[in-house]
C-alpha cells in the first residue's frame, strides 16, 4: 500500500506542476508577450495556443483536486468552474491593463476549452460511452437461430421509405446540433461521465446493433440489478433525464442510426437484445416484429401507454407491419412530435388515447 500511496503523490505533484504551468503560460501569453507576438503570429496560432492551454489546464486540475474533493463527480465539474473563472479574470485583468481588447468570441471559447479539459478527463476515466448489457456472443446466436426459425420472411425492402428515413434524418441531425452541445454538457453537469450510452437491441432479422442514446440514467445504473425494463418514477433517473426522457430527446443520436441503416425513422421501437432473449422463450412469434426495421417513432409508442406488455407491443407492432405504408410514417411521425411537445404537458391521463383517437385506430388483440 506505501508504494502506492507514494506514486499516488508523486502524479498528484505532476500533475500540480503541470497546472502550475500552464496557468503561468497563460497569464505570460495575455499580460506579457501578447502584444507583442500579434504581429509576429497568425492569430489562428494564438487562438490554438491559448485555447490548448486552457484544455491542459483544466485536466490538470482535474486531477489536481482528487485529493481534495471525495466526490469523484465533483473534481470535474470544480476543475471546470475553478480554469473558466480564472479565464474570466485573465480576460478582465488584459482589458484593464490595456494589454488586450475585449473580445467576448474569445472568451466562450475560452471556457469551452476548459470544458473539453474536464470532459476529456471524466471519460478516459469512466468511459466515452456505457456499453449497457452487451450480449454474449452465445446470446446473440440464440437470438439470430431463433428468428431463423419463427420469422416467415422480411419485409419487402422500399425504396420509398428508406429515401424518406434518410432525408428525415438528415433534416433532423442539422436542426439538432446545437441542441446536441447543450445536451451533452447539462448530463454531464449533473453526472459526469459519458453522455452517450449504448443500447445493445436486436434490429431486422434478429440481428444485434448498438442503439445509440443520451445517458438519462446514472452511470452504472444497471450494476445490482441486472438487465430490467424501464418504468415510470425510476429512482435511477438523472433529474435532467426526466426531462430528455418526456421530451423523448434522449432518442436524438438514434438519427445516427437511421443514416446507418440500423434504424429506420418509424418502426416497431427496439427492444434490448437480452431482453428479447428472453421474451422468445415464452414468445415465439416475437421474432415476428422483426420482420421490418426497428423505428425511432413506432405505432405502439405514440398510441399506447409506456409499460404495456411485450405481448401487447406485439400486437401494435404487427398492426403497424400489415399496415405499413409511406403515409402512415408520415402521420406516425407528426403525432409522434404532437404527443411529445404538446399532449405530455398537458398532465391529462394517458395522451397516447388521443393520438389513438385521431388516427383511428383500435387496439388490437394480444
Amino acid at each position: 500500500m506505501k508504494p502506492c500511496r507514494h506514486l499516488h503523490g508523486k502524479n498528484k505533484i505532476l500533475w500540480a506542476l503541470i497546472s502550475a504551468v500552464s496557468g503561468l503560460t497563460l497569464v505570460l501569453f495575455n499580460l506579457a508577450i501578447a502584444s507583442r507576438l500579434s504581429g509576429l503570429m497568425i492569430d489562428v496560432v494564438q487562438i490554438i495556443l491559448e485555447l490548448s492551454a486552457f484544455i491542459i489546464l483544466s485536466f490538470s486540475l482535474s486531477h489536481v483536486f482528487s485529493g481534495f474533493i471525495d466526490k469523484t463527480t465533483r473534481r470535474y465539474r470544480w476543475a471546470f468552474i475553478f480554469s473558466a473563472a480564472f479565464s474570466l479574470g485573465l480576460t478582465v485583468i488584459t482589458l484593464l491593463t490595456g494589454s488586450r481588447p475585449w473580445h467576448t468570441a474569445s472568451l466562450l471559447l475560452n471556457i469551452f476549452a476548459c470544458l473539453v479539459g474536464s470532459f476529456v478527463a471524466s471519460n478516459i476515466e469512466k468511459g466515452w460511452s456505457e456499453n449497457n448489457a452487451p450480449p454474449s456472443p452465445q446470446t446473440e446466436q440464440e437470438v439470430l437461430d431463433l428468428h431463423c426459425r419463427y420469422i416467415t420472411g422480411k419485409a419487402k425492402p422500399h425504396f420509398l421509405k428508406r429515401l424518406l428515413d434518410i432525408i428525415l434524418a438528415l433534416i433532423s441531425l442539422v436542426f439538432s446540433l446545437p441542441v446536441w452541445l447543450l445536451i451533452a454538457f447539462l448530463i454531464w453537469w449533473e453526472d459526469p461521465g459519458p453522455v452517450i450510452f449504448i443500447k445493445n437491441a436486436v434490429g431486422l432479422g434478429g440481428i444485434n446493433f448498438k442503439q445509440l442514446k443520451f445517458r438519462s440514467m446514472i452511470t452504472n445504473a444497471e450494476e445490482d440489478t441486472g438487465p430490467i425494463l424501464g418504468y415510470e418514477d425510476d429512482e435511477r433517473v438523472l433529474p435532467f433525464g426526466k426531462f430528455i426522457r418526456k421530451t423523448a430527446l434522449d432518442e436524438i443520436p438514434q438519427l445516427i442510426n437511421i443514416l446507418r441503416g440500423d434504424m429506420s425513422y418509424v418502426g416497431p421501437r427496439p427492444q434490448r437484445t437480452v431482453l428479447v432473449h428472453q421474451y422468445l422463450q415464452r414468445i415465439p412469434e416475437y421474432a415476428m416484429r422483426h420482420q421490418v426495421r426497428p423505428g425511432l417513432a413506432g405505432l405502439a409508442q405514440v398510441v399506447d401507454a409506456y409499460d404495456i406488455s411485450p405481448k401487447e407491443k406485439l400486437a401494435w407492432d404487427l398492426l403497424y407491419i400489415e399496415k405499413a405504408s409511406v403515409w402512415l410514417d408520415i402521420k406516425l411521425v407528426f403525432s409522434a412530435f404532437y404527443l411529445v411537445f404538446a399532449l405530455r404537458w398537458l398532465h391529462t391521463v394517458h395522451p397516447e388515447y388521443k393520438i389513438r383517437d385521431l388516427l383511428g385506430i383500435t387496439k388490437p388483440h394480444s
